[in-house]
């Protein structure tokens, strides 16, 4: 909670900046921080997001792969009769190449075709 209210904070501090632009002698495409100490902060907070949600995405793709397991080669995850998460397969095929298509069959030359087996986890 206390690091919600002190980004809150800092927010409010850094929109009061836009409001007092100084643009710079030395490149007219560029405007000078009128507080760098606040622009630092923002810069450091904002750094520390980015990594807590790239902490967050990892921790969220391994439980994701955690309930892939459990379903298995099912379709559904189920808790106590109520269906939790699901599984949505399908198989792609493409070509690749144009030439490879139009000369070489797939029931003759399977190597030249890529496969992928695809799935989508829903959470319901």
């Amino acid at each position: 909670m206390k690091s919600t209210q002190a980004s809150e904070t800092l927010t409010q501090r850094g929109k009061a900046l836009i409001e007092k632009p100084v643009a710079t002698k030395e490149n007219s495409k560029a405007i000078e921080a009128a507080d760098p100490i606040l622009i630092n902060e923002i810069l450091a907070r904002r750094s520390e997001l980015t990594e807590q949600m790239k902490l967050a995405k990892a921790e969220k793709d391994e439980l994701e792969d955690i309930i892939r397991d459990l379903i298995g080669k099912k379709d559904e995850l189920t808790v106590h009769g109520a269906k939790v998460a699901s599984i949505a397969r399908w198989r792609e095929t493409s070509v690749n190449t144009d030439y490879v298509k139009e000369y070489f069959s797939l029931a003759d030359y399977p190597e030249l075709y890529k496969r992928a087996d695809r799935s989508r986890l829903t959470i319901h």
